[in-house]
């Protein structure tokens, strides 16, 4: 007797359920993406005990025909493929086919909906059996609800978390759809109480204030980038709002949420290091694409895919979040970075406290805004003269407290500077016009101007300013190096042989002529230019193993490392005492750098106190 049978259809459906229907959330999801795909510019949804008891979802979509009604709850029953070569340029959200049926397996259901060019009808499903259809009521669009989920799978409902998880993943993954639909409008009620409501005029900004809190939103950056293959459009944060995970991190594509590490992982790079150590970016990006590059069957959640050009969308991603911030001034305010840590608890929650003290200040400030072009001459005349004092290029008046050691003799030379009149422009956008007014506890530089008072970390600046130029000049390409007549010698452990032989090619691509000369000795003829003079054998014997330690050593990797390490040792420490000239010295090479905001830990530069803000301290000022 054959012992191999085919499954009951209601068998079937309850296995499928397993990975359709994982937990409430899983079942708004798959809801959600139906009323989208229906067209729907309105969505409604109803939660009562975490969806356990109720899940219900109102849209204003197209509806569906009386004709296919009687097909809803069958498995790979959809209207949104016909053939295998659809498969490849899939355009819905949903489209196997199996969400209805996997839901109905599991749960009641009833569906009241009505086709533009049909007739009202209403259907009830229970546990994967019809149970009643009949007329239904004269309202354009679908109004389904969902009770009592997983009643007739114990083991299933046995593992579902607390309410307060599942409405949590609920609020989420409706949020993340509202982010990713900006032109359509959501409304949430848990438990009869509105927790969400999006107005869908298309403004994805205003989205973010409505989930994210007003001091997010003001805070984003706008992203719009595109190639032969991608668009990006959305927003990215500016790093004195980051949050401690990734799930602040919202990707789309074509409209649909996704998740992706590498993704992710490029924008966290575009980031580099204007963020500190375990400190993420909010993102909110949409990528659209021709379907045909983007694999979206690849899991039951439809939430993972796969691209066919993934390097190159990683490529446009990062450097197209990177260039947005590149643009902007960074300098956070102290009150409103103190307020958007408070509100850091839940992602859902909004803030509508924190008040724009300076609507004219929030742009770029130039220096023509603060100052007449006579004055700002002779601020530039003055900045130069000491800068050149304070670089040896002119005798250096006497001074109470010496310059110290790495601040002369790291700084670039003067004529290159003069040269560099482009980046002297790159300086006004990036830095406001600022006077020094002094120094606090040998650390911190105070600094004026008419918005209010800035503190400058200056053992942080000089951290910015030394890791740009490590970056730039750490370059194997153009570096001939440095040949040694007398060699240095290195001897190691009999462990670290092995891969140091192993090494040798890679540490010849940095630029070093390095042979062995012993059972445990290496013999180093030639350095690169950029390895400190004062102390170059600690430099190279770090060096080795540093690229000794490595798996796969890359020279991107060693250039950045490097750098964030001997900037970090040769800077200004706390408890240094500076003059002015060299405190100007300090402030004109960090208005030089590229992103004068962080060091390259991700701490910043520069704090900012708005007029406002100390005039409310002192009660000058009375809210």
């Amino acid at each position: 007797m054959s012992s191999i049978r085919v499954l009951d259809p209601k068998i079937q459906n309850k296995i499928a359920a397993g990975e359709v229907v994982e937990r409430p959330s899983s079942v708004v999801k798959e809801l959600i993406e139906n009323s989208l795909d229906a067209n729907a510019d309105e969505i409604e949804v109803f939660i009562e005990e975490s969806g356990m008891k109720l899940i219900r979802v109102v849209d204003n979509g197209d509806g569906i025909h009386q004709m296919d009604a009687p097909l809803l709850f069958q498995r790979h029953a959809t209207s949104k493929i016909e053939d295998d070569y659809d498969l490849f340029q899939i355009r819905s959200l949903g489209f196997r086919g199996e969400a209805l049926a996997s839901i109905g397996a599991v749960a009641r259901v009833k569906v009241e909906t009505k086709h533009l060019n049909g007739e009202p009808v209403s259907i009830r499903f229970e546990g994967g059996e019809l149970k009643e259809q009949g007329p239904g009521k004269e309202r354009q669009g679908t109004d389904i609800s969902i009770s009592e989920l997983f009643f007739n799978t114990p083991a299933r409902l046995k593992y579902v978390r607390s309410m307060r998880t599942e409405s949590g993943k609920i609020i989420d993954i409706i949020q993340r759809m509202a982010l990713a639909c900006p032109g359509v409008s959501f409304r949430l009620t848990l438990d009869h109480s509105e927790k969400l409501y999006t107005k869908g005029n298309g403004n994805l900004k205003e989205v973010i204030s409505d989930i994210y809190g007003l001091n997010i939103a003001r805070h984003a950056v706008r992203i719009d980038a595109q190639d032969a293959d991608f668009k990006i459009t959305g927003y990215a944060v500016r790093p004195e709002v980051n949050r401690s995970n990734r799930n602040y991190i919202n990707l789309s594509v074509n409209k649909r949420h996704i998740r992706n590490f590498r993704l992710s992982q490029s924008i966290i790079n575009a980031y580099h290091t204007l963020l500190a150590k375990d400190k993420y970016p909010v993102v909110v990006i949409d990528m659209e694409m021709d379907p045909k590059i983007v694999d979206v069957n690849v899991h039951p959640a439809k939430i993972e895919v796969r691209f066919s050009k993934e390097k190159e969308l990683n490529g446009l991603l990062e450097s197209s979040v990177r260039t947005s911030l590149k643009d902007e001034m960074l300098i956070p305010d102290v009150t409103k970075q103190f307020k958007g840590q408070k509100t850091e608890a839940e992602q859902s929650a909004i803030d509508f406290t924190v008040r724009e003290e300076r609507p004219a200040q929030t742009g770029q400030p130039h220096h023509s805004e603060v100052r007449s072009e006579p004055e700002r001459e002779v601020y530039r005349s003055e900045q130069r003269e000491t800068y050149s004092t304070s670089t040896g290029q002119e005798n250096v008046p006497a001074a109470e407290t010496p310059v110290p050691a790495p601040l002369k003799e790291h700084s670039l030379p003067q004529e290159e500077k003069i040269e560099e009149s482009p980046r002297e422009e790159r300086m006004k956008e990036k830095l406001p016009y600022l006077e020094i007014v002094g120094q606090l506890h040998g650390t911190y530089i105070i600094l004026q101007n008419e918005s209010g008072m800035y503190m400058m970390d200056q053992h942080a600046a000089q951290e910015r300013i030394k890791y740009e130029f490590y970056y730039d000049h750490i370059n194997v390409d153009e570096d001939a190096g440095v040949p040694l007549l007398i060699p240095y010698t290195f001897e190691f452990p009999l462990d670290d042989i092995i891969t140091i032989d192993e090494k040798l090619k890679d540490l010849k691509q940095l630029g070093f002529e390095i042979e062995k000369s012993g059972v445990k000795q290496y013999s180093v003829t030639r350095h690169p230019s950029w390895v400190d003079e004062r102390n170059p054998e600690a430099d190279i014997e770090q060096l080795i193993h540093f690229v000794a330690e490595k798996d796969h050593f890359s020279v991107s990797e060693y250039r950045e490392e490097m750098s964030i390490m001997m900037s970090c040792k040769q800077s200004i420490k706390a408890n240094h005492y500076l003059d002015k000239k060299h405190m100007a010295a300090l402030l004109e090479e960090l208005g030089r750098c590229d992103s004068p905001y962080t060091c390259p830990h991700g701490r910043p530069v520069i704090i900012h106190m708005t007029t406002y803000e100390i005039e409310r301290m002192f009660n000058r000022i009375m809210k």
